[in-house]
């Protein structure tokens, strides 16, 4: 899943990432008592689960809530939905899916049936799923929710031109069967390529027996699909109101909210939505009348407004990292507004990446040791409330992550060691090799880090070559494969799809990953592509000792990449906001729980 909040270290090359605690009454905590980062989460499948959710104490109805950030989404549409903020809008408020997280007032997500009746069932050796739906399941529009909208959802997935960035994106030709292959320049005759242009006789992954039945047939075993399932792409979209390009303009709703009015790149509004049945779900409530969710709003004059809590900011939530000169109100000890903040696990970790096909294994590790972390961390203003430091690949918030001690220099703070990693380019003969990446040479922050990031690698013997670039034209750049710099390439970090490390490593460390454009470190090692894949079909609880294993020796016999921070959540709301709590596996608040007044 890819990141929506802007991270200060991530900032010092880009904004932006590819791809989630309790409190007081008001669901509040300050980051002292609240769920903290970098403890390993527990999450628990309950396949019996029913609606309606569970009862909030003394939670009022009526009222609005404000959500002012300052991330700009691109799209709604569900096919493509795929960040933090998109997603946990959409499976919270505005789409059901075959499955979802039920998130308790401790913060631990439990895996339930939504539109479901149970977790799916596996059959033909774990290649085939079949999921029973509820009946009379309704949408905004009061017609009903059919099997066959389902089958025609993950169609519209395999369409990776008009669809190019959703979860399908990723998955799909893992598992589906005649999905486009990304990294091919002209595709097989039998491949289907959505409901727009693809031949139905190539289309054999899935089909609704009845109204009621939905079988998905796989090429290959994919235990965690009732995880996948959770996404708005599984989520249901009859044909006959699929708009194509203008379908994210105003998708139909399922859930307990739909689009009351969207201007693209400003505002979304959400009201209820009247056919939605509470006895069916086992996760959302409808408290509040209505959400204005505003886009693009600046972070530090939004956040002391809803500190403040005056007019419609005392009914606000704000997720963006809290700015640094607000630190003391919300945090620590003294602090007056510290029951306005709950601060919790999140599924990302940020990286500084390094392109291994042109950087030898030597001069990584001297990169590595020379990474002056803790001194980007100062020059960009990130806080603790926003992270702990990373020693791994993988998230701490992963269920069975087991930490290890860091190798290759790879601790996740300090200032660097520009005399050792001068002597290790000297050892490997390598003294004065050239790294190069880009920079936003026209955001300030970004200017000042590359400032303090070039002296530390100048220091450390290498030669520097900053290229900058845009703010507006950075992500692209990165986002290139050719080798035109050697650092700094592909995604600035990973927050995983669902809690098991399947969504991570196959992502983005197989050779496959450099053709999507979210490899981390550019890696192609046949051998390592065939070790992740054998993990990913085990069972799941046979996963997690063997990722953690991985994890070590990518660190050690790749080093594809410096981490840097696990992300934590920082959820910071108005007076009258109650009940905010953590999605660790987004990041974000469960928006469904929330109630003003």
């Amino acid at each position: 899943m890819r990141w929506t909040k802007i991270v200060a270290l991530a900032a010092a090359g880009s904004l932006s990432l590819a791809a989630c605690g309790g409190g007081s009454d008001k669901g509040g905590g300050s980051s002292d008592n609240a769920t903290s980062g970098g403890g390993s989460q527990t999450v628990a499948l309950d396949p019996t689960a029913k609606g309606p959710a569970p009862a909030v104490d003394g939670a009022k109805t009526g009222g609005t809530l404000t959500v002012p950030y300052n991330a700009v989404p691109e799209t709604f549409d569900p096919t493509r939905d795929y960040y933090q903020d998109t997603d946990a809008i959409m499976s919270q408020l505005v789409t059901r899916s075959l499955t979802a997280y039920r998130v308790g007032k401790e913060g631990k997500p439990v895996l339930v049936p939504d539109l479901a009746e149970d977790l799916g069932t596996q059959s033909d050796g774990g290649l085939t799923w079949t999921f029973k739906l509820k009946p009379n399941m309704k949408y905004s529009d009061g017609s009903t929710i059919k099997a066959a909208d389902f089958v025609y959802s993950i169609k519209r997935s395999f369409d990776t031109a008009d669809y190019p960035d959703g979860p399908a994106a990723n998955y799909g030709f893992q598992y589906y069967k005649n999905f486009p292959d990304p990294s091919a320049e002209k595709q097989a005759d039998n491949v289907y390529t959505g409901p727009y242009t693809g031949k139905d006789a190539n289309f054999t992954t899935a089909e609704a027996p009845n109204d009621t039945t939905l079988v998905v047939h796989l090429k290959k075993k994919w235990p965690t699909f009732p995880y996948y399932a959770a996404f708005p792409v599984m989520s249901p979209i009859p044909q006959a109101k699929d708009t194509k390009a203008n379908y994210g303009n105003n998708p139909i709703a399922s859930g307990p909210y739909m689009f009351d009015s969207y201007t693209v790149g400003s505002e979304l509004k959400l009201k209820k939505n009247p056919n939605w049945d509470p006895n069916s779900d086992p996760v959302r409530h409808q408290f509040v009348d209505a959400y204005d969710f505003k886009f693009g709003v600046d972070i530090v004059p939004n956040q002391t407004a809803i500190i403040a809590s005056n007019g419609t900011a005392a009914t606000s939530l704000n997720f963006d990292g809290v700015d640094s000169s607000l630190i003391s109100k919300v945090s620590g000890a003294g602090a007056s507004n510290a029951d306005q903040l709950v601060v919790g696990p999140d599924p990302c970790v940020t990286y500084a990446t390094i392109d291994s096909r042109s950087v030898p294994l030597e001069v990584r590790k001297a990169y590595a040791v020379a990474y002056p972390i803790d001194q980007l961390r100062k020059a960009t203003g990130e806080t603790t409330l926003s992270f702990t430091p990373a020693t791994t690949y993988g998230s701490a918030n992963i269920p069975g992550f087991e930490a290890y001690a860091p190798v290759n220099g790879l601790t996740g703070k300090g200032n660097g060691d520009p005399a050792k990693a001068k002597e290790m380019l000297a050892a490997a003969g390598k003294t004065g090799f050239k790294i190069s990446y880009y920079y936003s040479n026209n955001d300030p922050t970004a200017v000042a880090a590359n400032s303090v990031k070039k002296q530390a690698l100048t220091a450390a013997g290498f030669t520097v070559q900053d290229v900058g670039v845009s703010k507006t034209d950075l992500r692209k750049k990165r986002n290139l494969t050719d080798g035109s710099v050697n650092t700094g390439q592909g995604p600035r970090g990973w927050c995983y799809d669902w809690p098991a490390n399947d969504s991570v490593y196959p992502q983005i460390f197989t050779s496959a990953a450099i053709g999507a454009s979210i490899s981390v470190g550019m890696l192609k090692d046949p051998a390592l592509d065939a070790q992740i894949d054998a993990i990913a079909v085990l069972p799941i609880d046979q996963q997690q000792a063997k990722w953690n294993t991985l994890d070590k020796e990518i660190a050690e016999k790749y080093l594809p990449a410096v981490p840097l921070d696990y992300g934590r959540a920082n959820l910071l709301f108005g007076k009258q906001v109650h009940n905010v709590i953590n999605d660790p596996n987004r990041g974000m608040p469960d928006f469904a729980q929330i109630w003003v007044g």
